[in-house]
């Protein structure tokens, strides 16, 4: 079942990218986030509401798992993707997993959860403090009482935020899609913007068609970048108290060279 907010913008994954997503080895291969939200789900119930769920790479694992599963994103031809992955469940799996298309700073699904997730980095495309805390307060209220929140953010690389280096043109990956496109994959910074804490992210895609073709995708997008103490003030300002941090899906703390930021927070009722 899937639903739809009214009068929605354009979102910025309802591009080339969305067809390209679940094929590139970043996501593929990205795996121990997948075995941490299981485990979350298990420590603390279902049901479940996943925000910025994109195709439903973690919604889809959770929905396998037998638990009640609802992904909201505001891509439609992202949620177009997970709505085929969920036509190829069973009929029990396909009953506990819904997709709704909304907007993650004003949804409003007349349901309250056991746990809500922002996993993989889409609380960043919230820019401005307002949207953050929209977010939040959103979550606050679809929480049960004793729900929690996890929310997922890289750790901040200082390096990223101002060395031209960054703005370089440097390869990531390559592969070969199963239509047999050869795919390469690079990323450049086309600009800092340290004062508003985001760049101005490229992912460009050279691709060469089964029969010659090629061409050159640019998917372009600004990117917001947090400090762990930022997000611990923002969390409190919204209601939440932290439970938990982690510097990565092993659950290790966070350190100087953590990868991730995570958060595990409960409303302060």
């Amino acid at each position: 079942m899937t639903g739809k907010e009214k009068n929605m913008s354009p979102a910025l994954y309802d591009s080339f990218i969305a067809d390209y997503y679940d094929e590139s080895p970043i996501v593929r291969q990205r795996t121990q986030d997948v075995a941490f939200y299981r485990d979350a789900v298990r420590e603390c119930g279902d049901p479940v509401l996943e925000l910025g769920c994109g195709t439903g790479r973690v919604t889809m694992a959770l929905a396998q798992m037998g638990k009640r599963v609802t992904g909201l994103d505001l891509s439609e031809r992202m949620l177009e993707h997970a709505a085929r992955k969920r036509a190829a469940l069973n009929k029990e799996e396909r009953e506990r997993f819904h997709l709704v298309q909304g907007d993650m700073t004003k949804f409003d699904l007349g349901e309250k959860f056991q746990l809500i997730i922002i996993p993989f980095r889409p609380f960043q495309h919230l820019l401005e403090v307002r949207d953050q805390v929209a977010c939040l307060e959103r979550v606050r209220k679809h929480l049960r009482p004793g729900g929690r929140l996890i929310l997922d953010v890289f750790q901040t690389d200082a390096e990223r935020m101002h060395d031209p280096i960054h703005m370089r043109e440097a390869p990531l990956v390559e592969y070969r899609s199963h239509d047999g496109k050869h795919v390469r994959i690079s990323e450049r910074v086309a600009a800092f913007h340290r004062a508003e804490q985001r760049n101005d992210v490229e992912m460009i895609y050279t691709v060469e068609h089964p029969n010659g073709r090629k061409e050159r995708l640019v998917f372009a997008w600004p990117l917001r970048y947090f400090f762990r103490y930022e997000v611990e003030h923002l969390l409190a300002r919204c209601g939440f108290r932290v439970a938990a941090e982690y510097g990565d899906f092993d659950r290790t703390p966070i350190r100087d060279n953590s990868p991730e930021m995570i958060f595990v927070a409960e409303p302060g009722w």
